[in-house]
């Protein structure tokens, strides 16, 4: 069966036709320039799409419900096998540090300091020197953890996994969380607090070049004493369906949303070569298009994410004694939808 779903090689040859290029042109022969152009309509067409603005009379903008997805963050318990051997900021070890680590805190004989870089499964490297130790015992508390590399922000709670009978965690300011941290001792327990906190873009680069792009960590407090399980919703950070824009290797891939999007994503990509080659001759025909598709859209994505209802509030004060209730099968009706 065929899906009516928009691809890359659609949306390509949509744009290449407004922008006069031809609908049939082998886009290998385009020119460089003009390919570049192709491509930044879509790629700005896609990210109109994906982070509209607010519709009319509304305070925020929409969150569509094909960009939610489910995180888990895993923590570790505190690590202290075997013993270590302290050089200034160098920690080297014959047991099996890992990369999570970097981040973390170590204490050496009373000296905590936090753990910066890993190095290998016996090498660590702190941010300041420490007193010079050998066959010392350590312990090791991480209390910062990476969140998926699509992380695009929260959506709720972070709860515990299913069952375990903890509350879910109170989000904080890094600030907030840091001053907890630093009032009292180190303390090993349940994490209460979180803190979602943007990683330093260059910590993955060799040249501290800034082409890493940006992600989050989560930051707890109290340290795990333990393994915990977290789970949350959040927004995924679209990537780009474009990787291969020298050719049309891309053709086949698919944007987000599915069948039901595709006409507004078509139309915001179309609004964008408008903007770029067509503002003067029909100013704002294209965009126009896009706005009624766009709440189209927002309704349909609404719809779609309702509940089947509000839920059966009762008492039952009014029920006669072995007289069925028909309450059950009353609705309720706002604007023109039923709720049951």
């Amino acid at each position: 069966m065929a899906s009516l779903q928009v691809t890359f090689g659609d949306l390509r040859k949509e744009v290449q036709r407004y922008m006069g290029f031809g609908r049939d042109t082998d886009y290998d022969n385009l020119p460089a320039t003009a390919k570049g152009d192709v491509v930044a309509c879509i790629e700005r067409g896609l990210r109109q799409f994906y982070a509209p603005p607010p519709m009319p009379g509304e305070s925020s903008a929409h969150e569509w419900s094909f960009l939610r997805g489910l995180g888990l963050v895993a923590t570790l318990a505190p690590y202290t096998t075997g013993t270590v051997t302290v050089s200034g900021t160098a920690i080297t070890s014959g047991t099996g540090f890992s990369a999570p680590m970097a981040g973390g805190i170590i204490t050496v004989s009373g000296e905590t300091r936090r753990i910066v870089t890993f190095g290998s499964a016996s090498a660590l490297t702190v941010d300041r020197s420490m007193t010079s130790a050998s066959g010392a015992s350590y312990e090791i508390l991480l209390g910062v953890y990476d969140l998926p590399l699509d992380f695009g922000g929260l959506r709720g709670s972070i709860a515990y996994r299913d069952g375990d009978g903890y509350m879910p965690l109170r989000l904080v300011n890094e600030s907030a969380l840091q001053m907890m941290r630093s009032q009292e001792t180190i303390r090993k327990d349940t994490p209460e607090y979180a803190a979602i906190v943007p990683k330093d873009v260059t910590a993955d680069t060799v040249d501290n070049d800034g082409t890493a792009e940006q992600v989050f960590t989560l930051s707890l407090w109290p340290y795990p004493d333990k393994v915990y399980d977290l789970v949350f919703s959040y927004t995924v950070a679209i990537n780009s369906i474009t990787d291969n824009p020298a050719s049309n290797a891309d053709d086949g891939n698919i944007p987000a949303g599915g069948m039901f999007h595709s006409e507004t994503i078509l139309a915001s990509c179309l609004s964008v070569a408008e903007q770029m080659v067509d503002e003067f001759n029909n100013p704002g025909k294209m965009q126009a298009r896009y706005q009624e598709r766009l709440a189209g859209s927002i309704s349909f994505d609404r719809r779609q994410m309702l509940p089947d209802g509000f839920g059966y509030n009762s008492d039952n004060s009014d029920r006669h004694m072995n007289v069925p209730s028909r309450r059950r099968l009353q609705t309720v009706s706002y604007k023109d939808t039923i709720y049951p």
